[in-house]
């Protein structure tokens, strides 16, 4: 396949991608088991792999404090979220669900801190949801921009070349001319000198002719010098 086919082959592909994404986060109400202790918080299906999801969930729930992870398990600890400190961590959790990746945060209900930041979560849910899809079509816009960086280098390249092989084809064209005309030239020339040689040769003919009868003459007279008495 070469490059322009490819190019239109990635613009298809990338064209259908668009075309069949369309995201929406829910949030619900759900209650997960942490550390032997249920905990209450909200939850939302995303659609990507486990492990996208995992980065992209650890650089979210770090800008709110330090984050440990175990496995797909995430706990907070010193967290702040919309200028409020909370001294009791809270959770997050990752796990896959048919083609779907759930993800849960929450808190237990150890304190009134943890209790509070739960009026929190379910806000966090979304706007992680939102983010994790917003940066995967960013993700897709910078690869469709790479790409068409790329098919408008092919396309100056091409136009380039182009440009080049008119100029060539027509300095090709001015040489040809050029070659046909000498080469009509050399024909004249040829048919002249076919002409000139004859008469060279006639004319060497005639002088040798000539040159035998001077000849002929010159042994007469010194024959007829040597008769002299």
């Amino acid at each position: 396949m070469n490059t322009v086919k490819k190019f239109f082959a990635l613009g298809i592909l990338m064209l259908a991608g668009v075309l069949v994404y369309a995201q929406k986060v829910t949030v619900a109400g759900s209650t997960e088991r942490i550390n032997g202790k249920n905990c209450e918080g909200y939850s939302t299906s995303l659609t990507g792999t486990l492990e996208e999801v995992n980065a992209s969930l650890s650089k979210y729930l770090k800008t709110f404090g330090k984050v440990k992870t175990t496995g797909n398990q995430f706990q907070v600890l010193e967290a702040q979220v919309n200028l409020t400190k909370y001294v009791n961590p809270f959770f997050a959790t990752t796990k896959t669900k048919g083609d779907q990746i759930t993800v849960w945060m929450g808190a237990s209900e150890e304190s009134d801190s943890a209790k509070s930041i739960r009026s929190e979560l379910e806000k966090m849910v979304y706007n992680f949801g939102v983010k994790f899809y917003k940066d995967k079509i960013q993700a897709d816009i910078d690869e469709s921009l790479r790409a068409q960086n790329a098919a408008e280098k092919q396309r100056q390249r091409l136009t380039l070349e182009g440009k080049n092989m008119a100029s060539r084809q027509e300095m090709n064209a001015k040489e040809k001319a050029r070659l046909e005309k000498a080469l009509a030239d050399n024909k004249l020339d040829s048919a002249r000198f076919v002409i000139a040689l004859a008469r060279n040769k006639k004319s060497l003919d005639s002088l040798a002719i000539a040159a035998e009868q001077i000849k002929k003459m010159v042994e007469a007279h010194k024959e007829r010098q040597r008769k002299v008495n």
